[in-house]
């Protein structure tokens, strides 16, 4: 069953060396599993590197069996049989059966040709596999009013399971669609339907919604709750807003709180007022002694502070930024255009590169 694992990269545009652009093309397609997602390309070669390098892309329509690799490259049959698994399913190896053999080639003969083949797979696998959500989303306008924080994911990097419909058993297709692209992580339970009932919450929210909202709807923890949006944020279906709203919500009760546990010099300091103008930050403090601050009064106070301004104050006093999340569009065809976007640009890099790749080997 096709599964890509595609993972955003920097290119290696300035480089030559093939081992550097085999690395790169392996990390892009999710073959090489990292607990850092930082690190560089270059740090984590690992065996299925090698398998490529120096025998299926050294020779590539010769026919490997696996009893042949094993004896040239000395890795087990367990890790051999495990990296194989993983270069079939993403499309890069073709298996043909001969009698008791199972041969091995590079698809069409080269990495170029294989990629070209799984980058149509990947695109018309994601247009099928995402129509579905044509009957789950609600059109919404007012959903996306807010700007959203970070345009694009910036700050967390793209990464999505492509994967074609695999057995359903009785589930709903939306159900099946979030377990095979990933979004239930690599332990989700069958049973398990919370990252089912966060998109269903998503997808008929006409505001963004927040954690706490989330997590009473759902009756679960902050971290599961938290898991499953970034798994959502890194694929680019869901976002992040900052409700500005209700930040002097958050200054008030943070304010309050603060005064009566530490007092006007810890406030005034660690607390963070020193960071804006003394005049305003006078007139909190007076409101305080005066039992007369208000969400209002606070709005009203700091009315034209630069909004970053404010969270870092609502940090600083020990609060949370109130923050929304939504889908990334206004529907289905918003999203899916969207996400589209950035695989198809992932996808012509993985072309760019491993013709690139072919043209230096040969």
């Amino acid at each position: 069953m096709f599964v890509l694992r595609l993972q955003e990269h920097s290119v290696p545009v300035g480089s030559d060396d093939p081992d550097i652009l085999l690395a790169w093309i392996l990390d892009t397609m999710g073959l090489v599993r990292r607990k850092n997602y930082a690190e560089e390309v270059v740090s984590t070669r690992g065996s299925i590197h090698g398998l490529m390098r120096d025998y299926l892309l050294a020779d590539p329509l010769r026919g490997w069996d696996s009893q042949s690799m094993i004896d040239a490259s000395g890795i087990s049959s367990t890790a051999l049989h495990h990296q194989l698994v993983k270069l079939r399913s993403c499309g890069l190896l073709a298996t043909v059966t001969e009698g008791r053999w199972k041969r091995h080639v590079i698809r069409n003969g080269s990495l170029s040709a294989a990629i070209e083949l799984i980058s149509a797979q990947a695109e018309i696998i994601l247009k099928q596999r995402m129509s579905i959500l044509d009957d789950v989303i609600s059109s919404s306008e007012t959903r996306m009013i807010n700007d959203p924080l970070q345009l694009g994911g910036e700050d967390i990097p793209f990464r999505i399971i492509i994967s074609e419909q695999g057995p359903i058993q009785n589930q709903i297709s939306l159900k099946s669609l979030l377990r095979d692209f990933g979004f239930t992580g690599d332990r989700g339970k069958e049973e398990d339907d919370l990252c089912l009932e966060i998109f269903t919450l998503l997808a008929s929210g006409e505001i963004p919604l927040t954690t706490d909202f989330l997590m009473n709807e759902t009756n679960e923890s902050r971290t599961r709750v938290l898991g499953i949006l970034e798994r959502f944020r890194s694929a680019l279906l869901v976002e992040r807003v900052l409700l500005e709203d209700r930040i002097s919500h958050n200054l008030f009760i943070g304010l309050t709180h603060q005064w009566a546990q530490r007092g006007e010099k810890w406030i005034r300091g660690r607390g963070g007022l020193g960071r804006i103008e003394q005049q305003v930050a006078d007139r909190i403090v007076s409101d305080l002694k005066q039992e007369k601050l208000t969400t209002e009064s606070i709005s009203e106070h700091l009315n034209g502070i630069e909004t970053k301004v404010k969270c870092l104050l609502v940090n600083t006093l020990g609060g949370r930024v109130p923050y929304g999340y939504r889908l990334t569009g206004k529907d289905a065809d918003a999203i899916v255009s969207r996400l589209l976007s950035r695989v198809q640009r992932i996808l012509e890099r993985l072309r760019m590169i491993s013709k690139k790749y072919d043209h230096i080997i040969s």
